[in-house]
């Protein structure tokens, strides 16, 4: 995957939490609300 340098900043200066629901949260369960845990050990919701 190769990213232009400007995506490449927007994504090192996201938030941790912020990335996990925009790009993680729902990978093993699709559809899966904010408000419920994922089952990634990183999820915010599970902390």
């Amino acid at each position: 995957m190769e990213l232009e340098e400007e995506d490449f900043e927007l994504f090192e200066r996201m938030h941790p939490d912020c990335f996990h629901f925009a790009f993680e949260h729902d990978l093993n369960q699709p559809g899966i609300g904010a408000d419920e845990n994922c089952g990634d050990d990183a999820c915010p919701v599970a902390v």
